[in-house]
């Protein structure tokens, strides 16, 4: 598990690292849905030997021809449903060599059909790799199915997982949110995940940097936008006088119904 912070190059390791195993391939990416062309994109540019025809984006639940002859499939979350059984089918029949799983705090619920659905196929995978910025160390529940995927058993079944590192009580049902023997989970973690921060490795770097950069509208656009912002507020300052209207309404009536308390 590759755990860096965002903008420490987690995509170029993984590729780099899948690429070392080319021999293994068919490789199976699976990223969110707003990340697959910029995969694409990625790939192309550090390993520009594959040709587009190596690379198959699936695109719908019942798109599964490629599967089975590319060299590199990638795969959305979203496609990952209990009704998409054309691909699912397809996934469990091909047998991927190297796993990419992007974002795979994507899989933190043990209950979501696409935890339950990938976690076997990475499992059956000879190597695996699973890219995460926010591995939510202070929340041991939302790990175990990242760890499990990635070393089945190694952490013990989720109730001795739950029991050890995620202070499991019975109230009614159990609750797992909770966090225990923080220590001994993190040093167990570090056989398993790299997890380096900005500060660690681009010392160079500020913490923040904030610049302004001002810059002149065309005059349409500038028009458009100056619409806009006078329709905004006429509408923002209707809403406050309707509410001071009611707030005031209020008032009186409250001094009325106070008043005449007071006198009876």
């Amino acid at each position: 598990m590759i755990a860096d912070e965002m903008g420490l190059g987690k995509t170029i390791q993984a590729i780099s690292v899948a690429y070392i195993f080319k021999q293994e391939w068919p490789l199976l990416i699976v990223v969110p849905s707003s990340l697959k062309y910029p995969w694409i994109e990625e790939l192309e540019k550090w390993i520009p030997e594959l040709d587009p025809r190596d690379i198959n984006l699936v695109e719908s639940k019942t798109d599964t021809m490629s599967i089975g002859t590319s060299k590199v499939t990638i795969l959305g979350y979203g496609l990952l449903t209990t009704d998409a059984r054309p691909l699912l089918e397809a996934l469990n029949k091909q047998r991927f060599g190297v796993i990419l799983v992007d974002e795979s705090h994507y899989l933190k619920s043990r209950n979501a059909a696409r935890s339950k659905i990938l976690v076997p196929i990475i499992q059956n995978a000879k190597r695996a790799i699973l890219l995460t910025g926010t591995p939510a160390l202070g929340r041991p529940e939302e790990l175990f199915m990242q760890i499990d995927a990635l070393y089945p058993r190694r952490f013990g079944t989720w109730s001795d997982y739950a029991k050890k590192y995620c202070n499991a009580h019975y109230k009614r049902q159990w609750d797992c949110r909770g966090a225990s023997h923080l220590d001994e989970l993190h040093q167990r973690l570090n056989e398993i995940m790299i997890r380096r921060l900005k500060n660690q490795v681009l010392t160079q770097l500020p913490p923040k940097i904030r610049q302004r950069i001002p810059f002149d509208l065309p005059k349409d656009a500038a028009k458009v936008c100056s619409k806009r912002f006078q329709a905004k507020d006429k509408h923002l300052n209707k809403t406050n006088y309707i509410f001071l209207y009611i707030i005031s309404f209020y008032t009186v009536l409250s001094f009325i119904l106070f008043s005449y308390l007071c006198v009876n």
